[in-house]
């Protein structure tokens, strides 16, 4: 299962919550060209976005949460809140860590 973090500078965790088991853009066949955030996270690796990738992650999750199959509602709105945690103060980082 991912957990997302959001992390300080200092790699500190700030905030974290897990992901749903079901979320694996990957499998689930996100455009990459479309939702190249998205379509990037490495469901068995670490993803480290900046801050100007956790904004564009934001309008890709607006745009996707219809879609149950990518994204589940709840864990859209869960990493929504997370995103905004790490846009608060700078120097954060949101780390998708897989499996």
């Amino acid at each position: 299962m991912i957990r997302v973090d959001v992390r300080s500078g200092k790699g500190d965790r700030v905030a974290s919550v897990a992901a749903d088991s079901e979320f694996d853009p990957v499998l689930s066949g996100v455009d990459r060209k479309r939702y190249p955030i998205l379509g990037h996270l490495d469901p068995y690796g670490d993803t480290v976005l900046n801050r100007l990738q956790v904004e564009s992650l934001v309008e890709e999750i607006s745009e996707v949460r219809t879609n149950q199959e990518i994204i589940s509602s709840e864990f859209a709105d869960k990493l929504v809140a997370l995103c905004r945690e790490c846009l608060l103060r700078p120097h954060r980082f949101l780390w998708f860590v897989g499996e």
